[in-house]
């Protein structure tokens, strides 16, 4: 019971972290990227595939980023 319950708090902590922070990461970039045009408004989970493709690319931004960082600046 209690393996179950810490992972079901893991998975809604990654869920949180994947659809707040590398979300907006993602819309950001893309947003830059496309001029403005994609990805669009917020519609809802009927879209969780968008958002996880958003999500991804803020994750790839963010490990190219701290690799970048550390590979030149360091």
């Amino acid at each position: 019971m209690a393996e179950l319950l810490l992972g079901a708090i893991g998975w809604i902590f990654v869920e949180l972290i994947v659809s707040t922070v590398f979300y907006g990461i993602g819309w950001v970039v893309i947003s830059i990227v496309t001029f403005g045009k994609h990805p669009g408004p917020w519609r809802g989970l009927e879209n969780l595939v968008g958002v996880q493709l958003v999500a991804f690319v803020g994750l790839l931004t963010t490990v190219v980023t701290i690799a970048s960082y550390f590979t030149f600046v360091r």
